[in-house]
């Protein structure tokens, strides 16, 4: 998930100043090779997408791979309302929350280069001056990072730190270490280790953290060690030609009032994906994500030692184990009957909404996005229901 109220008020102060003007970008029409539609259920999961864009989505994209009924790749709706631009299964989506499970895999792959101690606190991989300056910056340590049981204020949630970029959002840009300096100072919400509370200053730490060790990019890590090998060359972070507005991108709305009245966030949105670092700011087509994912869950990416630690399941309410659980960077995911599993990451926030799982029962990849914010209004039950009925679809 995404929690970036700071976003809505962004947008609309934003609005607010500019007599509601909308700002659409244009949509460049791209492709690129994919596999042919062979899913036996391919005109089902069209159908679907056709039917949730007609209750409300702006576009919605979605790709399937299973090893019994075949791939399938669609999408419904559209790339840019303004101009008609109908969505393809080539445009590239954003990822929101779906970037800490590739930040997560690059921890993970540096601890089996023996470059990093999950146990260890992460004052052994970043200077004095940022650790003594973070709130129990000397006791926290990765796997509390990796796992939301550090207590540390959220970044993107504090106003104050976004005043700068609300009131001219085009031409604010703060480095990795400025926005650690948002948490300077900052009340702790609990104990690091206490419980889990989901916060997006762990992952913008845990890129920092990669910058140390490598000496160097963790953008340009991504890269060279699991976008370039598994020739993921429709994914864009920070260092890719375009980025953050890549050709076959696609618009961003927001229902940001949740009063039914969609708004093209577009330039905000670009600017404002610009900024964030490990917690967010990838954009990939949905094929890319699918395949990420799968190559993740089945070992080509990490060891299956690995991969059984990043599946160290915890429940956000420990006094609930019917309640959403996740692992080290991921997310465990249950249908409403609690009779479908599977593991992976979501996204949300105003732009956005995105669903990427593996479920191991029947080696089925399941991706699914769209193009309008999910965080609140209508959007978000839409969106979700959308989700729950593709998955079953495809598990049948």
């Amino acid at each position: 998930m995404k929690f970036l109220s700071f976003i809505a008020l962004t947008i609309a102060i934003s609005v607010l100043g500019s007599c509601e003007k909308q700002i659409d970008i244009p949509v460049r029409n791209i492709t690129f090779p994919m596999p042919e539609n062979t899913h036996l259920k391919g005109l089902q999961l069209q159908d679907k997408l056709n039917e949730y864009v007609r209750k409300g989505l702006v576009g919605a994209s979605l790709a399937v791979d299973d090893p019994v009924n075949g791939f399938w790749a669609g999408a419904a709706g559209k790339a840019c309302l303004e101009t008609g631009e109908d969505l393809t299964r080539y445009h590239l989506q954003f990822s929101g929350s779906i970037s800490k499970m590739y930040i997560g895999t690059i921890i993970m792959m540096l601890r089996e280069e023996g470059l990093i101690n999950l146990d260890a606190g992460m004052n052994e991989y970043l200077p004095e001056n940022i650790c003594s300056r973070v709130t129990n910056g000397n006791e926290i340590t990765i796997y509390q990072l990796m796992t939301h049981s550090t207590g540390l204020y959220d970044y993107t949630e504090d106003p104050q730190g976004y005043f700068d970029f609300m009131n001219d959002p085009g031409n604010i840009i703060l480095t990795p270490l400025q926005m650690i300096e948002i948490l300077y100072g900052k009340k702790a919400s609990f104990n690091p280790g206490e419980k889990h509370e989901y916060c997006n200053s762990n992952f913008l730490l845990l890129a920092i953290i990669i910058d140390h060790i490598i000496d160097g990019n963790h953008a340009e890590y991504l890269k060279s060690h699991i976008l370039d090998p598994l020739d993921l060359d429709q994914t864009y972070y920070k260092i890719q030609e375009g980025y953050p507005y890549p050709d076959g991108a696609v618009n961003a709305y927001s229902d940001y009032m949740a009063n039914g009245k969609i708004t093209n966030i577009t330039d905000i949105y670009d600017n404002k994906w610009n900024l964030m670092v490990g917690d967010d700011g990838l954009i990939a087509s949905v094929y890319d994500y699918l395949r990420f994912t799968k190559s993740l869950f089945e070992g080509e990416i990490i060891s299956q030692g690995s991969l059984s630690d990043m599946q160290e399941w915890f429940y956000w309410d420990d006094s609930d184990e019917n309640s959403w659980r996740s692992g080290l960077s991921i997310h465990c995911w249950r249908n409403d009957l609690k009779d479908v599993w599977g593991m992976g990451h979501s996204g949300s926030t105003d732009g956005m909404g995105g669903f990427v799982f593996y479920f191991p029962e029947r080696a089925v990849t399941i991706a699914l996005f769209t193009n309008v914010g999910v965080e609140r209004g209508e959007s978000a039950e839409i969106f979700y229901n959308l989700w729950e009925e593709v998955v079953e679809i495809a598990k049948e």
